[in-house]
C-alpha cells in the first residue's frame, strides 16, 4: 500500500508540474488527484519542492535508462553515436520537467534541482564518452581529446534540446537531426585531392 501511495503521489506529481509548473502547482490539488491525504504527501517528502526534486530525479534517471538501453542494442560506434542522438531527443521529448526547468531558467530553483540537471548532463557526457572511446580504438572515429569532445557534443546538444523540442515538430526535428549527424561524421570540410 505505501509504494502504491507514494507512486500516485509521484505520477500525478509529474502530470501536474508538467502541466502547470511547478510555482503553480500545489500540494493540495496533487493530493486530491492522487486520491491521498495532504499530510501523507509531507509524511514522505516534507515539502512541494522535495516533490518536485523527486519527479525531476525520477525523470532523468528514465531518461538515462532508456538512452543507454537504445545505445546498447548496437554493435558499431557510429550506430552507438547516431542512436544516442536520436533517442536524446526521442525521450527528452517526454522529459517535460526537465524542458521546463531548463525554459524557465535553471538559476530560478534550488541548487538541489540545478545539481539534477547537472547530474543527468554528466551521464549523458559518460555515454558519449564511451561511444567515441570505442570509436576511437576500432579507428572509426578521429579526436583529438575524446573527453573534450564528449563534453562539446552533449553540451551542443542541450543547447539544441529546448529549442527544438519546444518549438519544432518530429519531422522537422528529424531533418535536423540527419544533418547534424552527417556534420559530426563528415565535416564541413572537402577532401582535397593531391596531384
Amino acid at each position: 500500500m505505501k509504494q502504491e501511495k507514494l507512486e500516485a503521489i509521484l505520477t500525478t506529481a509529474k502530470k501536474m508540474f508538467a502541466r502547470y509548473g511547478p510555482r503553480k502547482t500545489n500540494l493540495d490539488e496533487i493530493a486530491r488527484m492522487a486520491k491521498v491525504a495532504k499530510g501523507t504527501i509531507y509524511s514522505y517528502f516534507g515539502s512541494k519542492d522535495r516533490v518536485y526534486l523527486e519527479v525531476l530525479s525520477q525523470e532523468a534517471d528514465e531518461v538515462v535508462k532508456k538512452i543507454s538501453l537504445s545505445v546498447g542494442k548496437e554493435v558499431s560506434p557510429e550506430a552507438k553515436f547516431a542512436v544516442f542522438v536520436r533517442a536524446k531527443f526521442q525521450y527528452m521529448r517526454h522529459a517535460v520537467n526537465i524542458l521546463y526547468l531548463d525554459r524557465e531558467g535553471i538559476e530560478k530553483y534550488s541548487p538541489a534541482a540545478e545539481s539534477i540537471r547537472n547530474d543527468f548532463l554528466e551521464q549523458e557526457i559518460k555515454i558519449i564518452d564511451s561511444i567515441l572511446r570505442q570509436g576511437m580504438e576500432k579507428g572509426v572515429f578521429r579526436l583529438n581529446d575524446v573527453s573534450l569532445a564528449a563534453r562539446a557534443i552533449a553540451h551542443a546538444l542541450r543547447g539544441f534540446e529546448l529549442n527544438w523540442l519546444v518549438q519544432e515538430g518530429e519531422e522537422t526535428i528529424e531533418r535536423y537531426l540527419d544533418e547534424l549527424l552527417n556534420l559530426l561524421f563528415f565535416g564541413l570540410m572537402v577532401e582535397k585531392k593531391v596531384g
